[in-house]
């Protein structure tokens, strides 16, 4: 061996017994799986990409070049992929509020047959609202018990809304029969 590439060697050994050799890092996820709720808008893929098992300091973050995002306004299920590192993130965005309802009661005249159309549940004045379905897709989920008109008087019955997401709320409401 010739004295130079001696040298390179001894000069190379060296800078690694002082700390100067790095070892390829090791880029990991701290899970493959999660939750997130829809409309988050904290969410970062990069809090799950560890490096050498801790999470990456504010440098590795800016190094890491990512253009894909995921649409938390949408739930279901999306993979966001680190191609680089051969890493796959499985996200999944739920939603698992239930829709707001507010409805007045109104009088129905004895003896009269009566049934829930789109007519008489707007008499209800439904106010409906949700963090993921808007409210006129809503109301087209309105249900309401029965009305007996045979019965003079005031009568408690409940009325049920559930969004697209299986999210279900109800509410009660008095409703008078009247001559």
């Amino acid at each position: 061996m010739n004295k130079k590439r001696l040298w390179a060697c001894f000069a190379v050994a060296g800078l690694c017994i002082l700390g100067g050799c790095s070892e390829e890092s090791v880029y990991t996820l701290s899970k493959d799986e999660v939750k997130i709720k829809v409309h988050e808008t904290e969410f970062d893929p990069l809090d799950y990409l560890l490096k050498d098992g801790e999470p990456l300091d504010e440098g590795d973050r800016a190094k890491i070049k990512t253009g894909a995002k995921i649409d938390t306004n949408t739930v279901g299920k999306t993979v966001f992929t680190f191609p680089e590192y051969g890493l796959s993130l499985h996200v999944t965005i739920y939603d698992d509020e239930a829709p707001t309802l507010s409805i007045v009661g109104f009088q129905v005249k004895r003896g009269v047959v009566f049934t829930w159309n789109e007519e008489s549940l707007n008499k209800l004045k439904p106010q409906i609202s949700d963090n993921y379905d808007s409210g006129d897709l809503l109301k087209k989920s309105l249900h309401c018990d029965s009305v007996d008109t045979n019965q003079l008087g005031k009568q408690t019955i409940t009325c049920y809304v559930e969004d697209s997401t299986g999210n279900k709320t109800s509410k009660s409401v008095e409703m008078e029969v009247v001559e």
